[in-house]
């Protein structure tokens, strides 16, 4: 019934509830007169039509806009939860999810799968020196700049902070690398005007790539990638370490 009434619309819905308002009391009003051979058919039918025409909308108008109001206020609270309010990217648990079933059906079908952990390198200095405005910026540039090199079928969320995963659904350790050097390139030459200043940035990645199977959760498959994110802040930033059956490399 609210889809119905989300896709009519407030006044086609109060329109159609009137309507049939008034149909039912003619046909009850008309009944009773043939039953009962009421003296003045003529005025019971008009007022049967009348009362319900001036009540219904009265009646539903308010009732039919609560159920609007509700379910945008539901649509706005899904959003919320889905996508991350300041840069429109997939939140955690949203990218989780998505994540979840993508491996399901990878591992069914054997097929690799890759997962980078990004963490923005310096981004503390960032917020220092140019406020926390200024970081706001570099953050939604980030999430441009990497979708427009990313393929339709990858996902990419905001975990936290300054940190992002993407996951790269039937892509090998190699392909994954390819993309992981594009993805440096592309920050790299990103630059982000902010007030009287242009901030550049980086950003460290940890790649994992497998076959997903039963034994490893994707818990453990983030936890690696955060290991390896840690070991290229470690290497100087802006690098990609990855995972190679078990082993760094």
């Amino acid at each position: 019934m609210r889809q119905l009434i989300q896709s009519l619309g407030t006044f086609p819905t109060v329109l159609i509830v009137t309507t049939f308002s008034v149909v039912c009391s003619v046909a009850l009003t008309s009944t009773l007169c043939f039953f009962e051979q009421c003296e003045a058919p003529r005025i019971a039918v008009a007022t049967a039509i009348a009362i319900p025409a001036m009540v219904a909308p009265l009646a539903s108008w308010p009732l039919v806009d609560l159920v609007m109001q509700i379910d945008s206020l539901e649509k706005e609270m899904r959003a919320m939860a889905t996508f991350d309010q300041l840069t429109g990217l997939l939140t955690r648990q949203a990218i989780f999810d998505q994540i979840q079933q993508v491996m399901h059906l990878a591992e069914r079908e054997q097929r690799h799968v890759s997962l980078l952990a990004l963490d923005l390198d310096r981004f503390k200095d960032i917020n220092d020196t140019h406020g926390h405005a200024g970081g706001d910026e570099v953050l939604k540039s980030f999430a441009i700049t990497v979708k427009a090199v990313l393929r339709k079928s990858d996902y990419l969320g905001r975990i936290g902070g300054e940190e992002f995963i993407i996951f790269l659904p039937n892509t090998s350790e190699e392909a994954a690398l390819a993309l992981s050097e594009r993805l440096h390139q592309a920050i790299r030459e990103s630059l982000v005007a902010y007030e009287q200043s242009s901030i550049r940035y980086s950003a460290s990645i940890g790649l994992v790539s497998m076959v997903p199977s039963a034994e490893i959760s994707l818990e453990e498959i983030l936890k690696r990638a955060d290991d390896l994110l840690y070991l290229a802040k470690r290497q100087g930033r802006d690098c990609t370490v990855s995972y190679n059956d078990g082993k760094p490399g």
